[in-house]
């Protein structure tokens, strides 16, 4: 039975932690920073894809557009409201002719010529001429206010890449209806990439966060790259003795392709591509 119980736990374990010392030790695979499975935050009908397979992204590009027209409509009734000062305009010319008659008024009080009750209607209608003056003002903030949650509304129906990156998959073309759960494409975010790697026991507590290595990719990509250390799990696999770690390793020229196996020397005398 304890033989058993021990074919059972090796045939359970990966491949990497059958393998022998140092290959158990270095070998990894090399995967995006990040996929982005892209959606959209409200419902409708997909107007067009300005992006497909292969294309490469800008964070905050453009990628799709939901149906819009209504929303864009909106916006512009909601900025000419915005911008129409001419409730101000008015309410404020009135203001001031009822502040002229009051000074006249007044004049004609103080010379004991008119009543003190006139005087009194006059600056009465003065104090309502000054309500409606920042009532207008206050109209035309809401107005503003209203056009810039127009504007929001609108964005919505823009979809963004969030990150730098490729499109590795689109699932939706122009006339299809997107719900909110639903995605549109993929995009990988492929420099850096994620070098994940998994090491014995008793490597722990000699790889720390920063430290340097250097990935060498399978064939037929090949080479050697620096990479650093950016993760190193501080849960132990118990099954298996084993923990991972993750490198970071820049691809600016996206000459290393994600989804590659690869070896990591922690030797520093590889040539390494830079």
């Amino acid at each position: 039975m304890r033989g058993l119980s021990l074919v059972l736990l090796i045939a359970a374990a990966p491949a990497w932690a059958q393998g022998s010392g140092d290959n158990a030790a270095g070998t990894c695979i090399i995967k995006p920073h990040v996929t982005v499975q892209l959606g959209s935050a409200v419902s409708g009908m997909l107007s067009s894809t300005s992006v497909d397979r292969g294309d490469t992204v800008r964070r905050g590009q453009i990628v799709a557009q939901i149906e819009s027209s209504v929303e864009q409509a909106t916006l512009a009734l909601d900025r000419m409201r915005a911008s129409n000062d001419s409730a101000v305009k008015v309410e404020t010319a009135d203001m001031e002719l009822i502040a002229r008659e009051a000074d006249r008024k007044k004049f004609l009080v103080d010379k004991k010529i008119a009543g003190l009750n006139s005087l009194d209607e006059l600056q009465t209608k003065l104090r309502e001429g000054e309500l409606k003056v920042q009532q207008a003002k206050m109209d035309q903030k809401l107005a503003a206010l209203t056009a810039d949650r127009s504007e929001r509304a609108l964005a919505l129906k823009q979809i963004r890449s969030p990150v730098d990156g490729v499109v590795i998959d689109r699932k939706l073309s122009a006339g299809e209806y997107i719900y909110e759960q639903t995605s549109i494409m993929t995009i990988a975010q492929i420099d850096p990439l994620n070098v994940e790697l998994v090491l014995p026991l008793n490597r722990y507590g000699s790889v720390r966060t920063g430290s340097s290595a250097t990935v060498h990719p399978a064939a037929p990509v090949g080479g050697a790259y620096a990479a650093k250390v950016e993760v190193v799990d501080p849960v132990i696999d118990a099954a298996s003795d084993t923990f991972g770690v993750r490198l970071s390793l820049p691809n600016a020229n996206r000459a290393i392709p994600a989804g590659v196996r690869c070896t990591v020397d922690w030797g520093d005398d590889e040539p390494v591509h830079r």
